[in-house]
């Protein structure tokens, strides 16, 4: 099986809508880059998935981006399982599958929460990367299903994702989790978001 990953995230998403993240009181929730989120639609059904990308806009809203198509319904709200914020999409955008075309959603937590720049065991960048994966670079990933994977980009896939390989399969829940690179410094940048489970002839990853 293959997986794939949105390089969307920073062409179209960060430069779009967000601001570089900033400070907020400690005692405000929390949100932050690989973070499970519940989704509950209207009609009561949900789904879970993994927080990519967080920053405080310039509304001092904080706001996190995920893959695009944990959003199934109109409406509905979202949680996060650490600190318990609620949140709601504000933006969706999914591509037909198989198409290889962008798939991200925002989501509005509001101004009572705090958006932080490190997991439990990685330390991102505070402000959003310029930097753009090439193929033979060595990308990791999150996802509160799976855990913490690296392997090697392989391909670009359609201009909007790439094609990953030396990675396990992620399981139902990682979509949306950060994908970084660490430069020569050991500084982590999130340079997209991952996705889901496709198939492919070669067996390489997207």
């Amino acid at each position: 099986m293959t997986i794939r990953t949105a390089a969307a995230l920073l062409a179209a998403g960060l430069s779009l809508l967000a601001a570089a993240p900033t400070a907020q009181a400690t005692s405000l929730a929390t949100i932050s880059p690989g973070e499970r989120i519940d989704y509950t639609a209207d009609d009561g059904l949900g789904s879970f998935c993994t927080t990519g990308y967080v920053y405080t806009g310039t509304n001092d809203h904080s706001y996190a981006i995920t893959a695009g198509h944990c959003h199934t319904e109109d409406g509905g709200r979202v949680i996060t399982q650490t600190s318990g914020a609620t949140g709601h999409f504000v933006a969706t955008v999914v591509a037909p599958a198989r198409t290889g075309g962008p798939d991200y959603g925002l989501i509005d937590f509001g101004l009572r929460v705090a958006s932080r720049t490190a997991t439990d065991t990685v330390a991102f960048a505070a402000t959003a990367s310029p930097l753009t994966p090439n193929v033979g670079d060595t990308v990791c990933r999150l996802g509160v299903s799976s855990g913490t994977h690296c392997g090697a980009v392989a391909s670009t896939y359609d201009g909007d994702q790439f094609m990953t390989t030396g990675m396990p399969a992620s399981v139902a829940g990682d979509s949306g989790g950060p994908v970084w690179i660490t430069d020569d410094d050991g500084t982590a940048h999130i340079v997209g978001i991952w996705l889901g489970e496709k198939s492919s002839a070669d067996n390489s990853r997207r």
